[in-house]
């Protein structure tokens, strides 16, 4: 999304704490974050984040955005979708513009993910599915992350059914794609105590393969306006560059993968 954002990606990346990673081919730091990407070799999976509600689309999309040509806000997107405004030739094209991007700047995506999980919507999900398969990237995030299990059952709960019953609507498994076994990030977002709350996330990993969502970063004066998370960002990095979570992620039971390697 920017310099900054990147660059405390990078910073996790370098420490140990992950392994995975999406780029957004919309945003103006795109190049800058390519070029790090290509150099961390096949150490790093990378991602497209497909992108709809922040920024500039790279082709001529009238019915996604506004009258100065920015993307629409999630709000205003669900809004189109749900009243059938919105082309899916300008969807697909769109999608396929960002994923080429990526190829084009060197880079192989190993699995696709959205911005504000736009991939998951109404027409968007039918769309993107069909372009994955059709490009042969099979891995994709499912945002359902389950309550019973979890060390945080209540918070965040409107969002986590919200998002699993999109996630779960025609489920691209059922159609040959693949997703983690399990997912987890959205009861962290925005925490005060992420550190603490991502050891006991880490603790409760169930067996199999889990998708772990965060958001490190450095916010700077280049920060999107629309993009309201920005303490956060900064807060998630100094966990997963701490000690105490770097020393838990050394442990033994637990092996970082990217989707390129699972």
């Amino acid at each position: 999304m920017t310099s900054g954002i990147h660059e405390g990606i990078f910073e996790a990346f370098e420490a140990g704490a992950l392994r995975s990673a999406s780029i957004m081919p919309v945003m103006p730091a795109f190049e800058q974050a390519a070029r790090e990407a290509r150099a961390a070799g096949s150490a790093l999976g990378v991602g497209l984040h497909l992108t709809l509600t922040i920024g500039r689309p790279l082709t001529c999309a009238p019915t996604l955005t506004d009258a100065g040509g920015e993307f629409l806000s999630l709000p205003r997107l669900v809004t189109r979708l749900c009243t059938g405004r919105v082309s899916r030739r300008e969807l697909a094209n769109e999608c396929r513009a960002q994923l080429y991007a990526c190829r084009q700047a060197g880079l192989a995506p190993t699995h696709l993910d959205g911005h504000e999980h736009v991939h998951v919507l109404p027409v968007v999900r039918e769309v993107v599915d069909a372009i994955l398969m059709e490009e042969g990237i099979r891995f994709r995030r499912l945002p359902f992350e389950r309550l019973r299990g979890s060390p945080f059952p209540w918070r965040r709960v409107p969002a986590r059914l919200a998002l699993g019953v999109a996630a779960r609507s025609g489920d691209p498994r059922q159609r040959g794609a693949r997703a983690a076994d399990a997912f987890f990030g959205l009861s962290l977002f925005g925490s005060a105590s992420f550190a603490d709350d991502l050891l006991r996330q880490l603790d409760a990993l169930p067996r199999g393969t889990s998708e772990l969502m965060v958001h490190p970063g450095h916010v700077d004066a280049t920060h999107p306006v629309r993009d309201r998370y920005t303490t956060g960002r900064e807060i998630e990095l100094r966990a997963l560059t701490s000690p105490a979570v770097l020393a838990r992620l050394r442990q033994g039971d637990i092996e970082l993968l990217h989707f390129g390697s699972a």
